[in-house]
């Protein structure tokens, strides 16, 4: 005789994850900085136009009876600072997170942290600072300087032309990094590692006995006008030529006008 199946066993306490979406809106001063802090999820930075007007939407992923993440965005010396935090004496359930898109307009410079969250930047027409402590990194049409740091997490960045006079930094613990650049980079590069380099450019090549990174490349792409460096103790390094857009008839078309047109 076949036993009966025993009935599986349900947490009463267990509850299906709510979302919750907040949307927030600001007219900023000129030229005042962006500060965003999210140890909880992704941040995803997009071009806000040519005003003043910044815009946040986050949403919130949390358990039924879990404490929800305050996002109470404030100046603080100056800086507008997008930073949700838990209540003190607060942990985080299970699958909790929060997420934040915000759309940055022009000349605002934004300086953006998480801890395993992804970073996306897309347009941005100001400097940028973005670190994770393990999530990746991805930027595409910046017009300003960047810099940009994790530990294990990647780095994926196409380079418009460096601003002249401008330092770039791209670094990772482990991590592999991709550039695309194009031959209009106008810039010294600098790249160190103890992995492997990957290029459809010349570089002369320095070994570092003893050392980590153990090897140093350099390449010089168009006119040397600003320094790009980009290190990784034990990840790949690749460099890739990027031959930019077109239109119709041929013309080029900077990647900062044609990720302007993007809506996701």
């Amino acid at each position: 005789m076949i036993p009966a199946a025993r009935p599986a066993l349900v947490d009463p306490s267990a509850a299906p994850f709510e979302l919750v979406r907040q949307d927030f809106s600001t007219r900023l001063t000129t030229g005042q900085a962006v500060a965003v802090d999210n140890p909880y999820g992704d941040v995803r930075l997009r071009f806000g136009g040519y005003e003043d007007q910044l815009e946040i939407h986050s949403v919130a992923q949390r358990p039924g009876s879990a404490t929800p993440i305050l996002l109470q965005p404030a100046v603080v010396d100056g800086s507008y600072w997008i930073a949700p935090r838990l209540p003190a004496n607060t942990l985080l359930a299970e699958g909790q997170r929060l997420d934040l898109v915000i759309f940055i307009p022009l000349g605002h410079a934004v300086d953006a942290r998480t801890e395993n969250g992804t970073i996306e930047s897309r347009g941005i027409r100001a400097d940028i600072d973005l670190r994770s402590t393990s999530g990746n990194i991805a930027i595409r049409g910046t017009k300003g300087r960047i810099k940009a740091e994790t530990g294990p997490g990647t780095i994926e960045v196409s380079l418009l032309r460096a601003p002249p006079g401008s330092h770039q930094h791209f670094a990772t613990s482990t991590g592999s990094i991709v550039l695309a650049v194009n031959d209009d980079l106008d810039a010294s590069l600098e790249m160190s590692t103890s992995a492997a380099f990957a290029t459809e450019y010349s570089l002369q090549i320095e070994r570092l006995p003893g050392q980590e990174p153990n090897k140093r490349a350099i390449a010089r792409i168009g006119e040397y006008k600003a320094d790009v460096v980009v290190e990784s103790r034990r990840g790949e390094i690749r460099l890739q030529r990027w031959s930019g857009f077109r239109t119709a008839d041929g013309k080029p078309v900077e990647e900062d006008e044609e990720a302007d047109t993007d809506s996701d």
